[in-house]
């Protein structure tokens, strides 16, 4: 029996004692989207078509609420393009879900990232996940270890909403621009 749509189908990573930082020379692979870069109505469309789902970023995160929708997992630093986000900050308490915080600095991936992202997709409940520092890579996280069938949701500056359904291919482009980036031991 399959239990690939179910949050116990949740993969899991070998992470570095202090994690992973990404290296200059694989930054231009990370500026194609993982999935469809789509209007906000359809990503709100994918998001109520989806049994689980998660948001990396402020403006995206912002977007869904805006509609009606509060994703599963939200993972948002509360600035966007050095700026602070306002309007998220004062929906975030009305909002139901377990809240955690989580430091991650720019152009990383650490343990705590990773671990608290394994815990939310574990999690029953809504998780609003606080980043201190830099969010942006916690979309590859996602993809490498979200059960198949979550879509995943993430910003394009100046382009748009990239919507991923993850799969095993997702998974596997995510772990190997994983693999690609620098442990930091």
């Amino acid at each position: 029996m399959s239990t690939a749509s179910s949050r116990s189908a949740c993969a899991e990573l070998r992470i570095p004692r202090k994690g992973w930082r990404l290296p200059v020379e694989i930054r231009s692979r990370l500026i194609m989207p993982f999935g469809s870069l789509v209007s906000e109505k359809e990503a709100v469309a994918d998001l109520r078509g989806s049994k689980y789902s998660a948001t990396v970023g402020d403006v995206v995160s912002l977007s869904m609420l805006e509609n009606g929708e509060q994703p599963d997992l939200m993972i948002y630093d509360l600035r966007t393009e050095r700026k602070e986000m306002s309007d998220l900050a004062a929906k975030l308490p009305s909002l139901p879900g377990k809240e955690v915080f989580v430091k991650n600095p720019a152009g990383m991936i650490t343990p705590d990232l990773v671990i608290a992202i394994e815990k939310a997709l574990a999690n029953k409940n809504k998780v609003k996940l606080m980043v201190e520092g830099e969010e942006d890579l916690a979309s590859l996280v996602i993809a490498a270890l979200a059960p198949f069938g979550t879509r995943l949701f993430y910003g394009m500056p100046r382009k748009g909403i990239v919507s991923v359904h993850v799969d095993e291919s997702v998974r596997n482009k995510a772990r190997e621009l994983i693999d690609a980036m620098e442990e930091c031991n």
